[in-house]
Formats: structure tokens, C-alpha cells, sequence
């Protein structure tokens, strides 16, 4: 039993929190996102988006761009149901912070 809690209580520094990220719909993506705020970007009335931007969800504090028009590598696809969203494929930084994670139904999911 104690060593069963140790292993969870060493597992615990490693686990990351899902975080759950509001939806912004903008004309202009802002200079500087706030944490948990998903923005896109494009033409709002006709549900046309270019680009997604958000904080880097690891903490490191960098800005993560995704191009969303598909005539541009790479790009990644936002998908609604319902009240939230998705964003497919996932995305991996191969800088920095080299975090990986997806975005489903508006939460972080770590690989």
C-alpha cells in the first residue's frame, strides 16, 4: 500500500492537467492572447477561419500560430459540435518547449 502511494505521489509531478480553453471568434488576432483563450481568426459571419493562436499550454510562455487554410502546409482543421471544438491533427512543437498535445472537445490533451 505505501509503496502504491509513493508511485502516485512521484507520478503526479509528471501528469499535466487538462486544461479547458475558451473560444474567442476575431476579425484580428490580438498581439498578445491571453492564457486558455483559443482565437481564430478570418471572417466571422461566414465561418471562415485562417489561422488559430494561443498561449503555449505547457507554461512556457510562447504563442503558438496555426494556419487553418488548407492551400497552405501545414495546416490543421477546426471541427464544432455542439458548444465546443476540436482541432485536428495535434499539435506538436519541435522548438523550445517540444510540448504535444490535442485539442478536443475545448480541452488540452497531453501525448
Amino acid at each position: 500500500m505505501l509503496v502504491k502511494q509513493l508511485f502516485k505521489w512521484v507520478l503526479s509531478f509528471f501528469k499535466k492537467e487538462s486544461k479547458v480553453l475558451k473560444l474567442k471568434l476575431v476579425s484580428e488576432l490580438p498581439k498578445e492572447p491571453i492564457e486558455h483563450v483559443l482565437y481564430l481568426e478570418g471572417n466571422v459571419k461566414e465561418d471562415d477561419y485562417w489561422y488559430a493562436l494561443l498561449k503555449c499550454p505547457c507554461g512556457c510562455g510562447d504563442n503558438i500560430m496555426l494556419n487553418l487554410m488548407a492551400d497552405s502546409r501545414p495546416c490543421w482543421d477546426v471541427v464544432f459540435k455542439k458548444e465546443t471544438f476540436s482541432i485536428y491533427p495535434s499539435i506538436w512543437r519541435k522548438k523550445n518547449c517540444c510540448s504535444h498535445f490535442w485539442l478536443k472537445k475545448g480541452k488540452i490533451i497531453w501525448s
